[in-house]
C-alpha cells in the first residue's frame, strides 16, 4: 500500500509560464521536487537528516503526463505519496489538480539512495519506510519504459553549466535537464503543439563548470512530433535521456 499523501497549494507566478501564459514543464516539476522535499522535512527525513546520514537522493527516471496546463495566476493543488521502496529505490507519484478538483498533470518517478561516503547505492532502512508510512515487505513497484536513444541529429546545442544550475548535492539540478533538451525542439513545434507527455532518465551526474552537449532526434506523425534527447558531456559520455511527446494544437 502506497504511504501518507502530502499536498500544498501553489500559485502560477508571471516567472514561471511560457508566451500563452501557461505554466513551463520545468514549473511543474520544480513544484514536484519542492513538495517531495517539503514532505520529507515534516516527516524529519528532510535535508538535515540525510546531510547527518551522509546520504541522498537522486533521481532516476519521469513519466509525466499533462493535461491541461495551469494558467498566470491560478491556484492549484499538487499532491504527492511515496508508492513504494525496495532495496535502495524509491518509487513516488504526484498528481496537480485545478480548483474544480480536476486533474490537469500526473507524474511517477524512481528515485535511489546514495552513501556519499562510499558513493555507492545506501539500502534503504527499514526506520525510514515507516517514516513514510510504507510497508517493508510491501515488494511492489512502478514501471517507467527505457527511452529509445536517437538516431539521427536534426537539432543540437552547446550549454554551459552555471553555478545557479547546481543543488544542495553540488550536482546539476534535475530540471535544469529538461530546460536544456525543451531549447533544442524547433521554435515551429514550441509554438504549434503543446507538451502532453515528459520521459527522463538520468544516468551519470555532472557538475558545475563543465560542457554538455544535447543531441535531438524529432520524429513527426500526424499531429504528433516525438523528440528523443540524448545530452553528453565533453568526452561524449551519456548523461541523460529524454523523450518529449508533443501533440498539435
Amino acid at each position: 500500500m502506497p504511504g501518507f499523501v502530502y499536498e500544498k497549494e501553489y500559485e502560477i507566478h508571471y516567472y514561471e509560464i511560457d508566451y500563452n501564459r501557461r505554466a513551463l514543464i520545468t514549473s511543474l516539476v520544480d513544484f514536484f521536487g519542492d513538495i517531495a522535499t517539503a514532505q520529507s522535512e515534516q516527516l524529519g527525513v528532510g535535508i538535515e537528516y540525510l546531510k547527518e546520514n551522509n546520504l541522498a537522493w537522486v533521481l532516476y527516471k519521469w513519466n509525466i503526463d499533462v493535461i491541461k496546463y495551469p494558467v498566470h495566476g491560478e491556484k492549484i493543488i499538487v499532491k504527492t505519496c511515496p508508492y513504494s521502496m525496495k532495496k535502495f529505490y524509491a518509487y513516488r507519484t504526484f498528481e496537480v489538480l485545478n480548483k474544480e478538483g480536476e486533474t490537469i498533470a500526473k507524474a511517477e518517478s524512481i528515485w535511489f539512495l546514495i552513501n556519499l561516503e562510499r558513493r555507492r547505492p545506501g539500502r534503504i532502512s527499514e526506520d525510514v519506510y515507516k517514516f513514510y508510512g510504507l510497508d517493508y515487505n510491501d515488494q511492489n513497484t512502478l514501471e517507467i519504459e527505457d527511452i529509445k536513444k536517437p538516431d539521427k541529429i536534426d537539432s543540437e546545442k552547446i550549454f554551459n553549466v552555471r553555478y545557479s544550475d547546481i543543488d544542495t548535492n553540488q550536482h546539476v539540478n534535475n530540471v535544469k535537464y529538461i530546460a536544456w533538451a525543451i531549447e533544442t525542439v524547433p521554435m515551429e513545434v514550441v509554438l504549434n503543439y503543446t507538451l502532453k507527455n515528459l520521459k527522463v532518465t538520468y544516468e551519470k551526474e555532472t557538475t558545475y563548470g563543465e560542457t554538455i552537449k544535447v543531441n535531438t532526434e524529432i520524429i513527426n506523425n500526424d499531429n504528433i512530433a516525438t523528440c528523443l534527447h540524448k545530452i553528453v558531456d565533453k568526452e561524449e559520455k551519456e548523461l541523460t535521456l529524454i523523450e518529449t511527446t508533443w501533440e498539435k494544437n
